[in-house]
């Protein structure tokens, strides 16, 4: 049986639906990553899961048990919060105790738990501090520290990484897996930013307009997208749109505005219907010289180009559109100028054709 269950719920605020008709599971000691952009309803849905929002329908179970009216305080779930949180006038060990000092556990128990929890977000040597003297990847240490000092059976975090530089924010998403993964406990990450998502996740659940859209390991939401907002949404891809000329199970043939023949993989989709092939930047292979390949080459000029440390971005102009390519900074790949004659291509299994 799944730790959690949320059996279509829907949540409306006024007259806006922003959680529709949603359903999820949740394995025990799964970490699951609710990934969609601003607005799309996740952030609800984990309030929801928390208690801190009621449902309008459906319904929320915790190991089998409905807690959809249960008060937060008893339904047994940690919560991290984006902003931290923390009391200004406690110490971070009295922070990290509160929860339990609500509870009325024994001194000894809140003392142990404390210590334990401070080891494991190795904070165990600032328990006398308070969160004025600490930097912002401390602080959040804390508030992880003071969500799992109660011994939660989930662990929900609502953009917890969101207020960090770029560094500090790449340490503390692999801490975050790292204690996930010693302790066994089962979490919901909430988050807009897809490289978190996919490095933190056993499973990711791609979320729009309220409705999970595809829920799959890291690997099949990027490789193999279920519809046009996913394979959109997830890495940086490229649309071409057109109309199909040909389609087989598997494998579609389109046509686009500028009279290019573009193969990809896609459901059986309707001759003469429109539509639109998707396929990822840094799949996407640059030459001087035409390559072998029969399907999928276009000769293109370089309009742009931008340097970005570890890769290059080329902007490559195509009749009646643009094609763009990530081409790693390396010295065995080929370096182009602007207004460069080249080829673009790409490999039709890397492709993936939409209804438009």
């Amino acid at each position: 049986m799944p730790t959690l269950n949320l059996d279509r719920v829907t949540k409306r605020f006024q007259n806006t639906v922003v959680v529709d008709d949603l359903s999820l599971a949740v394995e025990n000691g799964e970490f699951v990553c609710l990934l969609g952009p601003s607005g799309c309803g996740k952030t609800t849905t984990l309030r929801i899961i928390a208690g801190f929002e009621s449902v309008d329908t459906g319904h929320v179970r915790l190991d089998g048990a409905d807690i959809t009216r249960t008060p937060p305080q008893r339904r047994d779930i940690g919560f991290v919060f984006q902003q931290y949180a923390l009391f200004p006038h406690l110490t971070v060990a009295e922070n990290v105790g509160f929860g339990l000092k609500m509870r009325r556990q024994p001194r000894g128990v809140i003392d142990e738990a404390v210590s334990k929890a401070l080891n494991m977000v190795r904070l165990d040597q600032l328990g006398e501090r308070y969160p004025r003297q600490l930097s912002g990847g401390q602080q959040q240490r804390v508030a992880l520290a003071r969500s799992l000092a109660i011994r939660p059976h989930l662990l929900l975090l609502d953009e917890p990484l969101s207020n960090l530089d770029a560094q500090l924010r790449d340490e503390m998403r692999d801490e975050i897996r790292r204690i996930q993964r010693d302790t066994g406990i089962t979490a919901i990450f909430v988050t807009h930013d897809q490289s978190e998502a996919l490095a933190l996740a056993d499973r990711v659940a791609v979320m729009a307009s309220g409705r999970i859209l595809q829920m799959d390991d890291p690997s099949s939401i990027y490789e193999a997208p279920q519809t046009r907002f996913v394979g959109s949404f997830i890495g940086q891809s490229n649309i071409l749109k057109g109309t199909v000329k040909t389609s087989a199970p598997g494998q579609v043939e389109m046509m686009t505005a500028g009279g290019q023949i573009v193969v990809g993989c896609g459901r059986d989709l309707a001759v003469g219907s429109s539509a639109a092939a998707l396929f990822k930047k840094e799949r996407v292979i640059l030459t001087r010289s035409r390559p072998s390949q029969q399907v999928n080459v276009f000769r293109c000029e370089v309009e742009d180009l931008t340097y970005l440390g570890h890769t290059i971005s080329y902007r490559c102009g195509i009749p009646q559109g643009t094609i763009d390519a990530l081409v790693p900074n390396h010295p065995s790949f080929e370096r182009f100028s602007r207004n460069d004659k080249i080829f673009v291509h790409w490999s039709s299994d890397d492709c993936q054709v939409f209804p438009e």
